[in-house]
């Protein structure tokens, strides 16, 4: 970023979850913000655009207090901060009679929640995003049918898992999304689920209980993309290893061989004999 991120001693970070209070800047530090903006707009003279950074570090620690519950490095989530307030300056309209810290509070407080939305989606586990699309598909059908809607007890029904299971799931994709912190449902865990609370309410024949296709879930994602592809095609698609292997563009040899190690890497993951 430059000389123009660079922020004096005081305007360290503070140590994550202290709580952050955001204060109203006095109406002669907004009038100074927004002639220092109309100037830098002016000139683009590097040296006004650090010093309206400089002076409004404590507005980008006081936005990002919003999102102390999220694990990212502060240090990161300051360094887009500071991104956003640059956009801020640039696309300031001085003519408009809005306060600058406002206008730049929102900028702010956008990118950290699209950096953060972003990133956090990303993480997910796909076994978390198919129980998330199951839950969903299930509170909709029922909500039809019921016209009501319906009580986590009978989603829970619907879906096979118990309602803590429900509520792990629920809580994770609301943080995932950025629902305010007050929001969420409390306990640990924040927005990284809790695979170990989220359990089948009965077994079903033929099926493995949620919490063991939880197990197998991530095992698969330990393995390579090539042996997760061989998987996939084998154990998911139900495909034999000659049309695996023709899919693939592999011999049915080669198929059966990388097969084996890909079952044998899953199982040393598991560390128990599922297949």
């Amino acid at each position: 970023m430059g000389a123009a991120l660079k922020v004096k001693e005081s305007s360290r970070a503070p140590r994550r979850g202290a709580k952050v209070i955001a204060f109203p800047l006095p109406a002669k530090e907004n009038r100074c913000n927004t002639e220092l903006v109309r100037q830098y707009q002016q000139s683009r003279d590097p040296g006004l655009l650090g010093q309206i950074v400089e002076r409004n570090q404590g507005l980008l620690h006081a936005v990002l207090g919003r999102f102390s519950y999220f694990p990212d490095p502060y240090e990161d989530l300051l360094q887009v901060a500071n991104l956003g307030l640059i956009k801020a300056v640039q696309r300031f309209d001085c003519s408009r009679g809005v306060e600058f810290s406002s206008y730049a509070t929102a900028i702010v407080d956008g990118e950290v929640r699209h950096y953060l939305r972003d990133n956090v989606l990303l993480r997910q586990p796909r076994w978390l995003q198919k129980l998330e699309k199951q839950i969903e598909a299930a509170s909709a059908e029922l909500t039809r049918k019921l016209k009501r809607t319906p009580t986590l007890k009978e989603i829970s029904r619907e879906v096979n898992v118990t309602e803590d299971g429900v509520i792990e799931v629920l809580k994770t994709s609301a943080a995932a999304r950025l629902h305010p912190v007050d929001d969420l449902p409390e306990g640990p865990g924040g927005h990284e689920p809790e695979a170990g609370r989220i359990h089948s309410l009965h077994y079903e024949s033929f099926s493995l209980p949620v919490e063991d296709r939880i197990l197998l879930e991530e095992a698969l994602e330990a393995l390579g993309a090539f042996h997760h592809k061989i998987i996939f095609l084998l154990f998911y698609r139900g495909l034999t290893q000659s049309e695996a292997a023709a899919a693939m563009g592999l011999s049915q040899r080669q198929v059966s061989r990388e097969s084996a190690k890909a079952l044998g890497r899953l199982k040393a993951i598991l560390n128990t004999k599922i297949f």
